[in-house]
């Protein structure tokens, strides 16, 4: 089946465990050509939370990324950088579990606009580190297509890749709701079981395989503004996942969550399952 996503924060309910503990953390970034204040928020957002988790726990982020990390407005190698922010927390002993309080600050210097974040919320050591998991956005079936930035009309695969054998589940967050897109919209199922060491395309069904045709749901990116940002939430864990407090919209074609009743419950799926590994990636699409 054929869907158009619509268009599109990261907030959590509370609990405070013996090993948990208050930090803060701050991060400036550049407001890039081309980019919306509320994309640089967001990306001042996840490296002020890394920058928190890096200052309070142990880190093991080798200093080549750490000087990837405070270098991010290179131009053509802006989304590049920008990935491996986002992801670079598999590698700190720590995980954040919930937003206390932001603020937000802009400011003008030599010509360019810069955006601070200052963070404040509960943190975790890790009991382990977390599975490696190799995801990747793609506008095309080749993983040389990986992007964070789209174009309005562009399709939407994730590849996907795990050393460990699990459960796989999908989210896309807009305009106050979260939408489910792994397990498909027709499988009856808590969530997609993926094999180790096996590459996986989802939303692209195999040619020639009418039952794989049927059950994949195909998914195009829109835009009704210069930019749209989006936030994908990638859940998995080598025991079962909750299922999560959705209902099928039949007018939206999705299973759908209000945000802050997703947010409650993967709260209370960090809490449950300490094995969970979480990757939340922020995309643009532009008319």
């Amino acid at each position: 089946m054929r869907w158009v996503l619509p268009l599109i924060l990261f907030s959590l309910g509370s609990f405070l465990s013996a090993q948990e503990k208050i930090v803060s953390g701050t991060a400036t970034v550049e407001l890039l050509p081309g980019w919306s204040i509320e994309r640089a928020q967001r990306q001042a957002y996840q490296l002020a939370i890394l920058n928190a988790l890096q200052a309070n726990f142990p880190s093991h982020v080798a200093q080549a990324s750490k000087y990837i990390l405070q270098n991010r407005s290179t131009g053509s190698t802006a989304s590049t950088q920008t990935y491996f922010y986002l992801t670079a927390d598999q590698y700190i002993g720590a995980e954040w579990i919930e937003t206390i309080s932001t603020r937000y600050e802009t400011f003008h210097e030599k010509n360019t606009w810069y955006i601070t974040c200052k963070v404040k919320g509960r943190a975790r050591p890790r009991t382990e580190p977390p599975l490696p998991l190799d995801v990747r956005p793609l506008r095309c079936r080749d993983t040389a297509c990986f992007t964070l930035d789209f174009q309005d009309g562009d399709p939407f695969y994730l590849y996907f890749r795990t050393p460990a054998a699990g459960h796989l589940q999908i989210f896309w967050e807009d305009s106050g709701y979260v939408y489910r897109l792994l397990p498909y919209q027709s499988h009856r199922l808590q969530a997609f079981l993926v094999r180790p060491d096996t590459t996986y395309l989802f939303f692209a069904p195999a040619a020639g395989n009418r039952t794989e045709a049927f059950w994949t749901d195909e998914l195009l990116l829109t835009a009704e503004a210069p930019e749209v940002l989006h936030r994908l939430y990638i859940l998995f864990s080598p025991y079962p996942l909750a299922a999560p407090p959705e209902k099928y919209d039949a007018a939206r074609g999705f299973h759908i969550i209000p945000l802050d009743t997703f947010h409650d419950w993967l709260l209370s799926e960090r809490l449950r399952n300490d094995k969970l590994t979480i990757r939340i990636l922020d995309l643009s699409v532009r008319k």
